[in-house]
């Protein structure tokens, strides 16, 4: 099989299986990467079942010495791991619809090992509660503006949403007499339903209180009928100078899945919630911080 035909039928299948057109999008940049680079190094290869694991090995190498054009820096590790994850999903695909390797290349791909950077990865009752005071001391907002940032605070810190599934969200999907939102993904036939705590209800309905009715996205923009996930980014980024708390958009979902995983107990809990197909990656967003782990090893240390 040729390898541009595999990597189209690839992208096919993930359209198929219903990922995001943000994975898709992801996916199908990393194979085009490397059936360029396979073109200009390997240009003897045309055909998949010739990839072996000395290319893959080769095409991480490439990774690892490339610069970014527009950093000037080499590629992260967490960015080559992007590359090797989309290419081993590629060959394990290419594997199950019959293709024969002259020699395993999914064998070959070892992912980076990334040191965990981030000493905390979520926030303390106490910031939250600081973050919560600065939105009401925000200057030049008026009730709307200020309705505006609490909900999608709360929704992200009280709801761990992703910040592209609360942009996604219409007003349909909020359901506050059951106390639910419908959180869709991909083209929004799946969907999952997350609990709404009665003061996110009320922080919700609050903003609605406040909603034009024109628009189905239950948060717009003056400008457009749907607020981008770049717009939340930059006001939550807003938020984070104010009241001097470094924060990211990601780290609220990482301080709600603590928090479910504190209370529950149950990893379970906290996957099915935050939408994860994979319990691993869950077990990535609630495992011990430095800070705790040293809290831990300092009281029970001998005198």
């Amino acid at each position: 099989m040729k390898i541009v035909s595999a990597v189209d039928l690839f992208l096919q299948h993930l359209v198929d299986e219903e990922k995001s057109d943000k994975t898709v999008k992801a996916y199908g940049m990393c194979m085009n990467h490397f059936v360029a680079w396979i073109g200009s190094s390997w240009d003897e290869i045309t055909e998949l079942e010739d990839v072996t694991q000395t290319v893959v090995r080769d095409f991480k190498s490439f990774l690892e010495s490339k610069v970014d054009a527009k950093t000037k820096r080499q590629l992260a590790p967490t960015t080559v791991n992007h590359y090797l994850i989309a290419l081993r999903s590629f060959l394990l695909f290419a594997r199950g619809r019959g293709v024969v390797f002259k020699s395993d290349p999914v064998a070959a791909i070892k992912l980076k090992v990334i040191a965990n950077q981030n000493e905390t990865k979520w926030l303390t009752n106490e910031e939250i509660a600081k973050i919560s005071h600065v939105i009401e001391l925000l200057k030049h907002a008026g009730e709307k503006r200020k309705a505006l940032y609490k909900a999608i605070f709360a929704i992200l810190v009280n709801c761990g949403l992703r910040v592209a599934e609360v942009a996604d969200l219409k007003v349909s999907d909020v359901l506050l007499d059951s106390g639910l939102l419908i959180v869709r993904s991909g083209k929004g036939k799946k969907y999952r339903h997350v609990p709404l705590g009665v003061k996110t209800r009320a922080i919700i309905q609050a903003w609605l209180d406040h909603h034009n009715g024109h628009s189905p996205h239950l948060f717009y923009s003056q400008r457009d009928p749907k607020m981008t996930a770049r717009a939340i980014q930059h006001m939550m980024g807003r938020l984070s100078r104010l009241s001097k708390i470094p924060f990211t958009v990601h780290q609220l979902r990482h301080t709600f899945a603590k928090r479910v995983a504190n209370e529950s107990g149950q990893i379970e809990v906290v996957a099915t919630v935050l939408g994860h197909a994979n319990i691993q990656t869950t077990r990535r967003y609630i495992e011990p911080s430095i800070h705790e782990i040293r809290k831990v090893v300092e009281g029970v240390e001998f005198e």
